[in-house]
């Protein structure tokens, strides 16, 4: 009689495991396919990056970077212009001796904004260069013209 319900018991507990791993796996697949959902109503833009809700955009730092990668700047001044939210000017100096013919420029700037064009390559800055902000919404643009002299000059 004890081995007829140990028996009975044995069975029951295997039935039961393979109804928790079909559970299990239902589970899984169902939140595999909610994950899916949620991630395909994301706008993307032309370079496949979020498009999101944020009016921000300005520059906040910028820095060139020399051969050794540390920042030339000894100075930086960003200025909006109040008149114009369009516009913006950034003037910099960089130390005696730099090579601005050859220097990477980095910035930071507001949350979602994207830099046209691309910063971070090597690039001549002997001349002023414009750079355009671009806020996530993809809507508010705002130009910088980037100046840079040596120091002693």
């Amino acid at each position: 009689m004890v081995l007829i319900l140990s028996l009975k018991n044995n069975t029951y507990l295997k039935q039961e495991r393979t109804f928790m791993k079909s559970v299990y796996r239902i589970l899984s697949l169902l939140f595999v396919c909610l994950l899916i959902q949620a991630c395909g109503d994301a706008p993307l833009d032309d370079n496949n990056l979020l498009i999101t809700d944020s009016e921000e955009c300005y520059m906040s730092n910028f820095e060139l970077r020399g051969p050794d990668d540390r920042n030339v700047l000894v100075e930086t001044n960003i200025q909006d212009i109040e008149t114009d939210a369009t516009k913006g000017i950034v003037t910099a100096v960089a130390k005696f001796g730099t090579n601005l013919k050859h220097v990477k420029p980095h910035c930071s700037v507001a949350k979602d904004c994207i830099v046209t064009p691309s910063m971070g390559s090597w690039i001549d800055f002997s001349q002023s260069r414009e750079y355009t902000v671009i806020s996530g919404n993809r809507q508010v643009k705002r130009t910088y013209t980037i100046t840079v002299a040596l120091q002693g000059e």
